[in-house]
């Protein structure tokens, strides 16, 4: 199966994404010559692991009829100062009162399935052109 991205260059430092009838804008902070309008491409990458952890524990609680009620998740990440890769993400589910002690370790497989970790595991080849 083979998907597009359309890819457009907006003004100053801006550049957006389309794809599947959403557009996402990006653009790069003060300090790089952006404006800080839009996420940077970093942080869309980052929340989309965090999301995408999250989705798959709101999907196991909903398939169980578990209340989500104090439900949260926080990531905490670490970058090597001098690459600026990300080392390390740190992912810390607060669950709501009453969560069923049983389903734990459940949970934890389930959240750990999010597709976009596993292809971080196996990555994808990259093919640059020019067309």
């Amino acid at each position: 199966m083979s998907k597009e991205m359309i890819i457009e260059f907006g003004p100053g430092k801006t550049v957006s994404a389309a794809s599947d009838g959403f557009t996402i804008v990006t653009d790069l902070p003060d300090s790089l010559g952006g404006d800080g309008s839009a996420p940077t491409p970093m942080n869309l990458f980052m929340a989309s692991l965090a999301t995408c952890a999250a989705h798959f524990a709101r999907n196991f609680c909903e398939s169980r009829s578990i209340s989500m009620d104090g439900m949260g998740m926080k990531v905490e990440y670490t970058a090597d100062p001098e690459t600026k890769q990300l080392t390390k993400f740190n992912y810390q589910l607060t669950l709501p009162e009453g969560f069923p002690e049983k389903y734990k370790a459940a949970l934890l497989r389930a959240v750990d399935m999010c597709p976009i970790k596993k292809q971080l595991l196996t990555p994808p080849s990259f093919n640059l052109e020019i067309v």
